[in-house]
């Protein structure tokens, strides 16, 4: 910890400016030190909400019941709102990702004061605020400027998914989904060739054909039905994965 007891009077111009610089990067340095970090070391819950992928990170004291220093990381939830309102997804432009302060949100004991029942994790941002219960596996958004507000479900996945940062890892998770779409497709095809014949390996194919634009309308891509950014590439990976266990659907 630093202490700074300056006489402004007593130092030239310049220096005076110079220690007031110092004085506000370290206040800034020490802000940002003590942000969580959206890293897989932090990560603790992944949830799947109409293909968008939030993840939620913590970083506190092992053994800590209550927990301020949380963040919540999805594409934008405000635009999620709007699209709940809407009653369908806008095509202006994709999700953009944006980083949610969190914290444990929890009821009090008899005295008022000590943490009591765990009852979730609430966020805060610019255009949102919110609430996620995980016992019902719900997530409450109430938007700031309208105060219109909606209840999403969702899917709760261990699997770590990165919206920030790692974008390296991203696009070898895309690519390998991607792949193992193709391939699952290929085999599927060949296999309703075999046991149904070609008229149901053709209503394969306009099933596909219409879950490629679906998939584009639901997560964002670009006019050749490709991802654009990372959020869009983490939606096309848990599409991916739900049309895949579908396939078996069309051999059974």
């Amino acid at each position: 910890m630093f202490i700074f007891n300056l006489n402004k009077s007593s130092l030239p111009t310049y220096q005076w400016l110079w220690h007031a610089i110092l004085l506000s990067s370290l206040m800034l340095a020490t802000s940002v030190s003590s942000a969580v970090t959206p890293v897989k070391a932090n990560f603790i819950l992944g949830m799947d909400v109409q293909g968008q992928r939030l993840n939620l990170y913590r970083d506190c004291k092992e053994g800590s019941v209550t927990c301020d220093n949380m963040l919540l990381v999805a594409p934008d939830l405000g635009r999620l709102l709007q699209t709940k309102m809407l009653g369908k997804r806008e095509h202006k432009s994709p999700y953009t990702v944006k980083l949610y302060p969190a914290k444990t949100k929890h009821s009090l004991c008899k005295d008022g004061i000590t943490p009591c029942g765990f009852q979730g994790y609430s966020f805060k941002g610019e255009d949102v605020n919110g609430f996620i219960d995980q016992v019902n596996n719900e997530i409450y958004i109430e938007s700031n400027r309208t105060k219109h507000s909606a209840t999403f479900s969702y899917r709760e996945n261990s699997t770590y998914l990165p919206l920030v940062s790692q974008a390296g890892l991203i696009d070898r998770l895309y690519q390998n989904s991607d792949k193992e779409l193709n391939r699952n497709y290929l085999l599927t095809r060949r296999d309703i060739i075999k046991f149904y014949g070609q008229s149901s390996a053709n209503d394969f194919k306009e099933n596909q054909r219409k879950w490629v634009v679906e998939r584009s309308q639901d997560c964002g891509a670009d006019a050749k039905h490709l991802p654009r950014n990372q959020a869009e590439k983490v939606c096309f990976i848990q599409k991916n994965n739900e049309q895949m266990e579908s396939y078996f659907l069309w051999i059974d």
